[in-house]
């Protein structure tokens, strides 16, 4: 069984053990929370082992498909939360207070864990800023700034654009259910957002080089209709690697599919760079590398 709060007090454990407990908890997958905390896999599992022999108890179900709370780590939780939260209260006395607002934009491709992670920590660092997100299409950002109504944006590139102030970047698949089945002799149902973007290009663009019959057979505005279509499925896309839903698998080479290029995820920003600008940039840069 788990120590009492009292008991774990005693055993001074560090509180970046709680913070990877928490973000394991919260991911269910080591390599997403290793990303979170911007440290290798093998690392946090070193963090996670070490505190488990501390509260001499197992905190996870160790399984193929992702780590599972056990009830130790259940009653662990939201002690860890308040701690951890206790710990950043603490600090931000100490730090310079900002206020105000600021506005992102985001777009819709984005990784969902990377964002929630963004939005977590820069609201416990600066709880007296107001964020507003603009969830949309990257090709809109950069006049949205232009016109002052974002701050900054994240901004998705295609592959033959030249950026600085690289975000992240991701792999891009070819992505199906686990019971879709491929008919060599028809052309390949294919999903594509129904805008002009790089994303629609490159998919087009490396189909077509590599002889590939198809078809497109569904076509949306936003990334979440492809991925409802993919899990009908009806037919196949292109999504980035952390778009992947457990029930999904990848197609590649070996089913007759070309490569894809490399998503890349840039940040804009505005004419002037102020201190909310710096804040929310740190805190990015921080989650996503």
């Amino acid at each position: 069984m788990i120590q009492s709060m009292k008991n774990i007090e005693r055993s001074n454990i560090d509180s970046e053990l709680l913070r990877t407990f928490l973000a394991i908890a919260e991911t269910k997958n080591l390599t997403q929370a290793a990303n979170l905390l911007n440290r290798t896999q093998s690392a946090i599992s070193v963090q996670i082992r070490k505190l488990e022999e501390a509260l001499d108890t197992c905190l996870f179900y160790r399984q193929p498909r992702g780590m599972l709370l056990t009830e130790s780590g259940h009653r662990l939780l939201p002690e860890a939360t308040v701690l951890v939260n206790d710990i950043d209260r603490i600090s931000r006395l100490f730090s310079n207070k900002l206020t105000g607002q600021i506005s992102i934009g985001v777009p819709d491709d984005f990784s969902r864990p990377w964002l929630e992670a963004i939005l977590r920590q820069f609201a416990l660092r600066h709880p007296d800023v107001d964020v507003t997100v603009n969830g949309s299409f990257s090709e809109n950002f950069p006049q949205a700034i232009s016109k002052g109504e974002l701050d900054m944006a994240l901004y998705t590139v295609g592959p033959d654009e030249s950026c600085d102030d690289i975000i992240c970047q991701e792999e891009m698949v070819w992505a199906v259910t686990d019971n879709f089945i491929t008919e060599p002799e028809k052309p390949l149902p294919l999903a594509l957002f129904n805008r002009e973007c790089w994303w629609r290009e490159a998919a087009v663009k490396a189909l077509s080089n590599a002889g590939v019959n198809y078809r497109i057979a569904f076509s949306s505005e936003s990334l979440s209709g492809i991925i409802a279509a993919i899990n009908a499925g009806l037919v196949i896309g292109m999504l980035s690697r952390s778009s992947l839903q457990p029930h999904m698998r990848e197609l590649s080479n070996v089913d007759g599919l070309p490569e894809l290029p490399v998503s890349t995820t840039i940040l804009l920003s505005g004419p002037q760079d102020t201190p909310l600008t710096q804040a929310m940039s740190q805190v990015i840069t921080e989650v996503t590398h």
